[in-house]
């Protein structure tokens, strides 16, 4: 199946050297790991969280990747407010439903949809909306445009090189950077309210005075006749259990979506093949018989996703896997599409909401107006 694919960097040293070995990676030291059972331990660890250069040169010096321990829990605090599922429930699923209406409909007008670059424009769109409030057409425009660029480059070398992938994203951070700080300006100066989450953060910092990839997956689901048709029953009843046909998708629905849930489940175990694991300790960590020294990276690859004594035919796209199973867990010993550990994604409710919408639309939309286009699903490396 072509969409698993773990770099092939890792997988011929893996086949000499073994689950677990050390290399020099983006300039570093690193430890690269297939092992689940090191990989967990490593997790638990509080440590500062180990990136490639290039992501610290992509998303600045500030970013969450290198703050301190108590930088990091205020930050996620902040921003499980806006992407937990309470969050979500109150602010953005009804963003997420109407952007995907959006692009469905253009995709209708136009004979064809790309699922990846849809995902793309509702994935930003949707945060900078939240984040910034409403902003004209043409800037939000030109931040998807921005945006694309990011998601299969973040492991490169971390050099600005022309025509290299880590310096056009360098590019468009900067230019992102400029567009939403205009977006500030411009709101302060108009006195126009800004995104939730700016409202989250100004409201900590008054309490403070007193006292925060869908390609791939698509194309899994288009290739499984069977599994569409069980989506297509699924999201069909929650269509007729509505009293108004076109009204918008609801929290009680979207926890409602069971095999859904299976589905992105099976999705996200299949197709997650990045590091979900990256530490860099501060002292010496001894496991087992291993030993990660102090200051090099650890990479810990979520290969237990594979390993069929813990998956019966691993390699193969099953759904039904999940049934009877919590849908709800983002992470157990042997699943871990969000890393673990205390610095599990905080965006990890946001991805499942994204997707089950996304898939939504797809599947009422397939079976309805929008039968005679074309659904485009482009596999990459990344979301």
């Amino acid at each position: 199946m072509d969409v698993l694919q773990f770099p092939s960097f890792v997988k011929k040293r893996v086949i000499r050297y073994g689950p677990v070995f050390r290399t020099s990676l983006f300039v570093s030291k690193v430890i690269i790991s297939m092992d689940n059972e090191l990989n967990m331990e490593i997790a638990k660890t509080n440590r500062t969280i180990g990136v490639p250069k290039s992501i610290t040169r992509l998303f600045g010096d500030n970013n969450l990747f290198v703050q301190s321990i108590e930088s990091h829990k205020h930050v996620r605090s902040l921003t499980f407010q806006l992407l937990g599922p309470q969050g979500l429930k109150l602010r953005v699923i009804e963003d997420i439903d109407l952007l995907a209406r959006k692009h469905m409909e253009e995709g209708a007008r136009n004979g064809f949809l790309d699922v990846k670059e849809a995902a793309s424009k509702i994935l930003i769109e949707c945060l900078a909306k939240t984040v910034m409030g409403d902003m004209d057409p043409e800037t939000a425009k030109e931040l998807a445009i921005c945006w694309r660029k990011f998601p299969s480059g973040w492991f490169r070398f971390p050099f600005k090189i022309p025509r290299m992938g880590v310096y056009d994203m360098m590019k468009a951070r900067k230019r992102m950077m400029n567009l939403l700080k205009e977006v500030v300006l411009k709101k302060r100066a108009s006195g126009e309210e800004f995104g939730e989450f700016f409202k989250i953060i100004f409201g900590e910092n008054e309490r403070g005075k007193e006292k925060m990839r869908t390609g791939p997956r698509v194309k899994l689901i288009s290739e499984k006749p069977r599994v569409m048709q069980e989506l297509q029953r699924e999201h069909a009843r929650i269509v007729g259990d509505r009293s108004e046909k076109d009204a918008a998708l609801t929290w009680e629905d979207y926890k409602s979506m069971t095999f859904t849930h299976m589905v992105i489940n099976e999705s996200l175990r299949i197709t997650t093949t990045v590091p979900v694991v990256l530490r860099k300790p501060d002292h010496d960590i001894q496991v087992g018989d291993y030993t990660i020294p102090a200051g090099w990276t650890f990479m810990g690859y979520p290969n237990v996703h594979f390993n069929p004594e813990k998956y019966e035919d691993p390699f193969v796209f099953n759904p039904w896997r999940w049934k009877g199973k919590d849908l709800s867990a983002l992470v157990s010993k042997n699943y871990v599409p969000f890393s673990a550990g205390p610095r599990l994604c905080v965006g990890a409710y946001f991805a499942k909401l994204l997707m089950a919408i996304f898939i939504h639309n797809c599947v009422v939309n397939e079976g309805g107006d929008h039968r005679n286009s074309k659904l485009y699903a482009y596999v990459s490396t990344g979301m």
